[in-house]
């Protein structure tokens, strides 16, 4: 399982119009944009990749955001089985995601998708599920957690041209995107409410297959 190091409280901040500050979707913007802490999204989802567009859609991104924050959740376009799928492989490529929402948050902006890009999302959940019933005889989420790194990590390895590696991608660009667009991974990335971080927080994946 991939683990981070936070080195936040060492590096120098830069504050950004106090007191008046800087709100989260203006926040997510600018990482859009590549302004604040010398980082863009697009360095860890390709800008072409369908969640990019979703982020850049303010009211997309409220709706979707204030829907998956409701205790319990009900999916929309996932059925049960597929959401825990989704919220372990989440958790295992970008760890937090769960603390940040992911599964529900992406479970919405799938849901007001096209049904291309619903199948290629089936697609590339559907084939870590196979892979860990072909490797472990058991579904994703009843695997150990070194079982599905042991996978990952050959996914994110493999040939480029291969299927497997390119559902990995897709799923990856997927959470990330989520991920980095949530509170706890906007401030990861050095947004504390009213300023960025003069540089990107020192944070570290193991494990070969994270952000």
């Amino acid at each position: 399982m991939a683990e981070r190091t936070d080195q936040s409280k060492s590096i120098p901040v830069t504050a950004i119009d106090p007191p008046a500050g800087m709100p989260r979707r203006e926040a997510l913007q600018a990482l859009l944009g590549g302004v604040g802490a010398g980082f863009a999204l697009t360095s860890v989802v390709e800008a072409q990749h369908p969640v990019h567009q979703h982020l850049a859609s303010p009211s997309t991104l409220e709706q979707a955001q204030q829907n998956a924050a409701v205790a319990p959740y009900t999916p929309e376009f996932l059925d049960a089985h597929q959401l825990r799928t989704l919220e372990a492989l989440a958790e295992a490529i970008v760890p937090g995601s769960t603390t940040g929402r992911v599964a529900p948050f992406l479970d919405q902006l799938l849901a007001v998708e096209s049904p291309p890009t619903q199948r290629a999302f089936l697609g590339s959940l559907g084939a870590f599920d196979r892979a860990a019933v072909a490797k472990h005889r058991n579904a994703w989420t009843a695997i150990t957690a070194a079982e599905q790194d042991g996978i990952l990590r050959e996914a994110s390895t493999a040939d480029a041209k291969t299927a497997i590696r390119s559902h990995f991608q897709n799923l990856k660009d997927w959470i990330a995107g989520a991920y980095y667009s949530s509170e706890p991974g906007m401030r990861e990335l050095g947004w504390t409410g009213n300023m960025f971080f003069a540089e990107l927080p020192g944070c570290t994946h193991t494990g070969g297959h994270g952000v």
